[in-house]
């Protein structure tokens, strides 16, 4: 890595490490100047970490190339990540970083030294509220929807961690009480883990896959109600691979969220789109600064 006395040759780099893909961005003045992307890892701990030196790689290649210093990278984790001990405590949909410190296997990979963990979908929100959808607001509920279901909470425009840094796991909250089984359990079910290929045969005309996403939207909508309830947010911003598909299901998001919001003003809460690509990465990033 090269270091020169320009004060303006700094960069990060981002990471979201999803349940189905790791993006990574070089970032540098609000702008992506390098993106590279790879599958996530599902067989055991050493090769998450083979993958993972081979996504940050290509960065600091392009970062050297281009005579930047990269002060620092920053990781969403799709998971509950103990900042004392260093450790991804909880990743239900990528088991085997479960137990991992990976902030001491950065330092172990690369000469850097600030490195950064948070939960994904805090880093989505904190992305749209620096630079995207939500910039003019002070409190905001956050939604990600892929391969699970995240929430966050931006409140008087810092993320609220909670005491154990698990504040607003939207995704596991019961959705069931028969079953006793998570809205994110539920949305799997429903999707069979493939959402993507259901939202194809949905917008085919299959009546079985429009019904899907129906009760999808159902479910959703009387979980944001429930949350707005509780914490009466100004807005709600939603991102993820399945908002693509929006069209399938907002309408019932939005029929169930009024219905079973108590105050009559906070039924007019808007639910609006994410605003950037790679916000997850992107919040990663800023993490840095």
């Amino acid at each position: 890595m090269i270091s020169t006395t320009n004060i303006n040759n700094k960069c990060s780099i981002g990471i979201d490490i999803g349940g189905t893909n790791m993006r990574a961005i070089l970032f540098k003045d609000n702008k992506i100047l390098f993106d590279y992307n790879l599958a996530t890892p599902q067989n055991d701990k050493e090769s998450f970490l083979i993958m993972f030196k081979a996504l940050i790689e290509p960065l600091l290649e392009k970062a050297n190339q281009e005579r930047l210093e990269v002060k620092g990278i920053g990781v969403g984790i799709a998971g509950i990540y103990n900042f004392n001990q260093d450790k991804i405590i909880f990743s239900p949909n990528i088991k085997i970083i479960e137990g991992l410190s990976l902030k001491e296997e950065i330092k172990k990979l690369f000469n850097l030294n600030k490195i950064i963990l948070d939960n994904d979908t805090n880093c989505f929100l904190l992305a749209e509220s620096k630079l995207g959808a939500v910039r003019d607001y002070n409190n905001v509920l956050g939604i990600t929807i892929g391969t699970g279901i995240g929430g966050s909470w931006l409140l008087n425009k810092k993320i609220y961690q909670g005491i154990h840094g698990t504040a607003m796991e939207l995704g596991h909250i019961i959705a069931d009480s028969n079953d006793l089984i998570t809205l994110e359990q539920s949305f799997q079910k429903l999707t069979k883990n493939n959402p993507k290929l259901l939202s194809e045969k949905a917008k085919y005309g299959d009546k079985l896959a429009e019904s899907l996403f129906k009760e999808l939207g159902k479910i959703l909508g009387i979980a944001l109600a429930n949350i707005i309830n509780l914490i009466d947010p100004q807005i709600i911003v939603i991102g993820g691979g399945v908002i693509e598909s929006s069209n399938l299901f907002m309408s019932e998001v939005e029929k169930y969220k009024t219905q079973f919001t108590i105050s009559p003003l906070a039924k007019k809460t808007k639910i609006i789109k994410a605003k950037l690509k790679n916000s997850g990465a992107i919040g990663a990033a800023l993490l840095v600064d």
